[in-house]
């Protein structure tokens, strides 16, 4: 309702509401604790049905055109936001006038440049020799539309020529007034001096403002209410210590002090526009004491690191703060990897049996640059294999062995390097993997009809049974591997049970049956053994371009190699159960099997059924949508095997 005023914006906002449910479920699982959103439009309405939906509380940054312009949902969003940032005083006070209850939450904050990049290409056009006859050149950087005031700056630039002031400029940027600027520009015989550059890359555009006379930017307010907040474009321009001349409207004036480091003209005051660029043209001196205070200017007030940081002061302000028994670990830290350098926590992972603490590590004695590690710190509770500090030993023993048995840095398959085992505290410190997890490729991959995205998901899910492949012949050991189907097929007679309320009688009934002829099969003499991960899935698998690692050894002990390979595939085909993905699953499947060619196939038949009951037992209740359809997934999976 609070978008019915603008057709367009409604029509977005419910084509954004189906994402917006995804988010609140992925968004709690991950154990996100703030949302941020720049632009008080989609963004925010995104955060705010993802925050109603989660309890994840959020905030939101206002910039202009979602200010001035698309205001539809606006009063709802202030009373919901936790905080509101806005990019300039003049933006506080807009909302302050219309919306005074909101006062106390919005928080002036710039947004920011990088000085050095600018400085350096001024330095560099410093060096180089300008032709004698060259006239000046003036620069102006912006997008070509109404409220960018394009038509002012010619009607000055007409002026200039007809005084006989010499000068050329170029106009960097693109939009939907190309065509009537070029007519402008014809019109007004100003086709020798005026060009057009089109859009530029970063480092094109610092290269040229740095060679710039002056930076002009006329803007205006457009007729639908449209104005600047304030332009990155003067930022750059007075990082590369060139002289602007601006209109003095909405937040320019926090940036631009007029005849201190810069000047100030009426908006659409194509005479007094023109008088601001003669004076500059006409003292160059002058204007190179506004250039130098200009980049002081931003040095002190717009730098891009210092504006983050204030953003993210507000940010650590409002977010709930994380675990407080996570705090008192870290400000107790001594272990070597932690010592004497700043910990910044990026990540939390709560889980039943563990949480885990992703953090960046930056500083310390050495001039290494900032780090990523991972703090995996082993929670007790009721049934557990073995108490949380054996856990944390057994996940460090592994790591220290695996890292040497599956060939080091140069193997492209690998685990993370355990950097520190503190038994007493169940923790164990790591590297952070590489690449990306296979499940996030998955998820974008799974439906896609680029036939590169497709094949890069294949790649992916080869090198993730690559992976496996070696694991299991850097871990194969003598045995004949009965003893570990007996305790498959007994844990999976407890989970059948366990499910029992999830499957039909007759579905249980055959699914029983067909454990029991596995159990005949125990006889057999041939069954190999190899190291077990015990939970292979697509969650704990990292994908990087010449690399792939894995996580989460805690579970490994001995086993039939058929059951990691059953389990990943049991949880890869839950990423498919939608409509129409069946044969991409299918395709998926066998892209992870190509490298496991050693596998027994009647036995990773049946340990699929064994994972499946597992998965089926021990996963989420259906209390949500996620949890209720993997659950009717995993049934339809087990009935497909109890018909086999």
């Amino acid at each position: 309702r609070a978008h019915a005023g603008s057709p367009n914006l409604l029509l977005r906002t419910l084509a954004l509401l189906p994402k917006s449910v995804y988010l609140a479920e992925r968004l709690a699982e991950i154990g996100v604790r703030h949302l941020h959103a720049h632009y008080a439009t989609h963004p925010a309405t995104a955060a705010l049905v993802v925050s109603e939906l989660s309890g994840i509380p959020w905030s939101m940054t206002v910039h202009a055109h979602d200010l001035f312009v698309r205001r539809q949902g606006l009063a709802l969003k202030l009373r919901r936001a936790r905080f509101v940032r806005a990019i300039s005083r003049f933006n506080r006070s807009f909302l302050a006038a219309r919306w005074p209850e909101a006062t106390g939450k919005v928080a002036v904050v710039h947004v920011g440049v990088e000085p050095e990049r600018y400085a350096a290409a001024a330095r560099a056009a410093a060096s180089e020799e300008a032709a004698e006859d060259a006239p000046p050149r003036l620069v102006c950087v912006a997008a070509l539309k109404p409220y960018k005031g394009h038509a002012v700056l010619l009607r000055a630039y007409a002026r200039l020529r007809d005084a006989g002031v010499p000068f050329a400029c170029e106009l960097i940027g693109e939009g939907p007034l190309r065509a009537k600027i070029e007519a402008s520009i014809a019109a007004l015989g100003l086709g020798e001096r005026v060009r057009l550059a089109g859009a530029l890359p970063e480092d094109e555009v610092a290269r040229r403002l740095a060679g710039a006379a002056a930076v002009v930017l006329p803007s205006v307010v457009a007729r639908d209410g449209q104005m600047e907040g304030i332009p990155v474009a003067l930022m750059e321009a007075m990082a590369a210590g060139r002289p602007v001349v601006a209109s003095d409207l909405s937040g320019v004036s926090e940036l631009v002090e007029h005849e201190t480091n810069g000047l100030l003209v009426p908006p659409g005051d194509a005479a007094a526009l023109a008088a601001a660029i003669r004076r500059l043209l006409a003292d160059p001196a002058y204007g190179a004491e506004l250039g130098r205070r200009g980049r002081e200017t931003v040095e002190r007030e717009f730098r891009l690191d210092r504006t983050v940081a204030a953003l993210r002061a507000l940010l650590d302000r409002d977010a709930p703060a994380p675990d407080p028994d996570l705090a008192a670990r870290l400000a107790a830290a001594t272990w070597p990897p932690l010592r004497e350098r700043a910990v910044g926590l990026r990540r939390l992972h709560r889980r039943e049996d563990s949480w885990v603490a992703e953090l960046l590590l930056a500083g310390g004695t050495d001039e290494a640059a900032p780090r990523e590690v991972v703090l995996k710190v082993q929670r007790s509770r009721p049934g557990e294999s073995y108490p949380a500090p054996a856990r944390a030993r057994r996940e460090h023993e592994a790591l220290r062995c695996l890292k040497e048995r599956l060939g080091g840095e140069e193997s492209p398959f690998g685990v993370p390097r355990a950097l520190h085992l503190d038994e007493a505290a169940a923790t164990v410190v790591m590297e952070a993997c590489r690449g990306r997890p296979l499940d996030a490729v998955i998820r974008e991959g799974r439906a896609a009809r680029a036939p590169a995205r497709r094949e890069e998901l294949a790649d992916a899910l080869h090198r993730a049974g690559g992976w496996l492949a070696a694991f299991q012949r850097a871990t194969a050991g003598d045995g004949d591997g009965r003893e570990a189907l007996a305790t498959l097929l007994a844990r999976a007679e407890r989970d059948l049970e366990a499910c029992s309320g999830d499957l039909p009688a007759g579905q249980a009934r055959r699914l029983q049956e067909r454990l029991a002829i596995g159990a005949g099969a125990t006889d057999r003499a041939a069954l190999r053994l190899t190291g077990h991960h015990g939970d292979f899935w697509p969650g704990n698998v990292f994908v990087a371009p010449e690399r792939v690692e894995v996580i989460d050894f805690e579970g490994t002990r001995r086993g039939l190699p058929e059951e990691d390979a059953a389990f990943f595939l049991v949880e890869l085909e839950l990423f498919f159960a939608w409509p129409g993905l069946a044969r991409r699953f299918t395709a998926s499947a066998a892209a992870f099997l190509a490298p496991l060619d050693g596998l027994d196939r009647d036995l990773l038949a049946l340990c699929r059924v064994a994972k499946a009951l597992q998965v089926l037992a021990c996963g989420p209740a259906s209390g949500d949508f996620g949890g209720r359809r993997r659950r009717r997934a995993l049934r339809r999976r087990l009935l497909a095997e109890a018909r086999a």
